[in-house]
């Protein structure tokens, strides 16, 4: 039996961003994968600006980007071709850059494939079929086997069983190891197929479609984004009545395709169908396992926001995990997984569901009333992205977030005077983040110093004699919020904020308690004594 501290179950976006964080961190890992390469076709076209702050912290930003477009204006028509929704992507986001970016998933993949082979501790166990796991107080186990997908998918003569202190399943929506956790699942009630294409226009074509819409045409709705550089995708709702089959064969692909393109324009990459569903597991983790990504929530694609949920659980889950097996953490804020990451997918889930009821309307008389409601300017705007509502956050007696608690925060270049640098490139690995701005004194009391170790927290000071703020995001927020200190997690999410260094100390102290179980001032102050 080999044995490992971590094994995750599926080679997707979610679980090798884990993969990689957990190598970082000096962990070993093991990573199930039926299938003997990343799926070759494309899935999902976009990701925001978060994710990208992500990439830029494990290195790959650029050959990302390379592979990515931004996102301009995303524009919702109704049949007549008249704007219902403009949504412009292109503006300043808080983490730098455009909101929002498209790429070509299984060159997103590879990128991420060729960054993790050869690192530390990383044991790929490709063209292996998961048959089952378990788990005891100690451990989980995974019986694997040779799965070739052909006549003998899978060789039971060569079955064997590996272990490890945790196993993670980021192995999709029919995940074998939340079966195993019997995690219940939510059903939001969004239930919609559609016909996904994928083609890439030949060199030099110029199609005449916008640039990324939505066309609310009850007739047929109808998706038109790009998907990276170069190729586009169509996704055409299934009406009610139509036979999947015949809507995707060749022939019929092309018939729906022919207002944008034809076959001497370009070629279909593929062609396929998807049920768009809204679903929400409730159990991420029980005992020695834990899910992750599509495991753990399906949404409909209409906020391009299913792999980035999925790396947004990876992300949280990494530093959690580490921190567990370092012996850092209490098992316990591997329960705030689930409560942090979970209310944050739900909120997002919630908001697709929303858009996707503007798009998915098959109806002449409801389309036309939505319209005249959009025009009227009687349609509330999306509501605010959603930030922590729970979990690892600072929170008042009746569990409300205290100042900044649970939000975003804003990414920035820092200049020390004679070089200039990312914040998120302070630490070599992610980490907490002290950011301390204009506090009445800049010394550091035995507690707070105490609580900084137990939290492996950077301090990072603005003032003349240090950093000064390069783009004025983190400026600007110091300035809206009134905070003179911010405690930031490991993710980019605040632990909380204080306007004074006594609330300072009293944060980090309650973010120690919360990380370590242990009173860090007490044991300062009894120890003084």
């Amino acid at each position: 039996m080999q044995d490992f501290d971590v094994i995750i179950i599926g080679y997707g976006p979610t679980g090798k961003v884990l993969a990689r964080l957990l190598s970082d961190a000096g962990k070993s890992v093991a990573i199930v994968e039926r299938w003997p390469a990343a799926y070759p076709l494309p899935r999902a076209v976009g990701y925001d600006h978060e994710i990208k702050r992500m990439m830029h912290k494990l290195g790959v930003a650029q050959k990302i980007e390379a592979v990515s477009r931004p996102m301009h204006h995303y524009i919702w028509y109704n049949a007549d071709w008249k704007v219902l929704i403009e949504l412009d992507q292109s503006v300043e986001s808080i983490s730098g850059g455009p909101l929002g970016y498209l790429f070509n998933q299984p060159e997103l993949e590879q990128i991420l494939e060729e960054d993790l082979l050869g690192r530390p501790g990383i044991s790929l166990f490709l063209s292996h079929e998961a048959l089952s796991v378990s788990q005891n107080e100690n451990g989980a186990s995974v019986v694997l086997a040779p799965f070739n997908g052909a006549d003998i998918p899978v060789d039971m003569a060569e079955a064997k069983t590996i272990s490890a202190r945790y196993l993670v399943g980021c192995d999709g929506a029919n995940s074998i190891v939340r079966t195993a956790m019997n995690s219940e699942i939510y059903d939001h009630g969004f239930d919609a197929d559609w016909l996904v294409v994928d083609v890439i226009p030949n060199e030099g074509t110029d199609l005449p479609i916008p640039d990324a819409a939505q066309w609310c045409n009850p007739a047929r709705p109808t998706t038109i984004v790009p998907s990276g550089v170069r190729n586009r995708r169509w996704e055409f709702m299934v009406m009610p009545g139509e036979d999947l089959e015949e809507l995707a064969r060749e022939e019929k692909v092309w018939e729906l395709l022919s207002p944008w393109i034809t076959p001497k324009d370009g070629k279909i990459i593929r062609s396929a169908t998807y049920n768009f569903r809204s679903r929400l597991a409730r159990g991420w983790r029980k005992g020695r396992f834990l899910i992750a990504g599509d495991a753990a929530h399906l949404m409909p694609p209409f906020m391009g926001q299913g792999m980035c949920s999925g790396l947004r659980d990876a992300w949280t889950l990494g530093w959690k995990l580490a921190a567990v097996l370092d012996e850092r953490a209490t098992e316990s804020i591997l329960d705030d997984y689930e409560t942090e990451r979970s209310a944050h997918v739900d909120a997002v889930i919630r908001t697709s569901m929303q858009m996707g009821q503007i798009v998915c309307v098959p109806d002449e008389a409801a389309a036309a009333e939505r319209d005249a409601a959009f025009f009227s300017g009687k349609v509330p705007p999306p509501p605010a992205f959603p930030g922590l509502s729970g979990g690892m956050i600072d929170t008042d007696e009746t569990g409300a977030p205290i100042g900044l608690a649970g939000a975003l925060m804003p990414h920035s270049d820092l200049s020390d005077g004679t070089r200039t640098v990312r914040l998120d490139d302070l630490r070599d690995r992610p980490g907490f983040v002290l950011l301390v701005n204009g506090l009445a004194h800049d010394g550091i009391t035995p507690v707070a110093a105490a609580a900084m170790e137990a939290l492996d927290c950077l301090a990072v000071p603005f003032s003349p004699a240090r950093y000064s703020d390069v783009s004025g995001r983190l400026s600007e927020m110091f300035a809206e919020s009134g905070a003179k200190a911010v405690l930031v997690r490991p993710d980019f999410y605040a632990f909380g904020s204080a306007e004074t260094a006594d609330q300072a100390e009293a944060m980090l102290v309650r973010a120690a308690r919360m990380l370590t179980g242990k009173d860090i001032g007490a044991t300062v102050k009894a120890t003084a004594k």
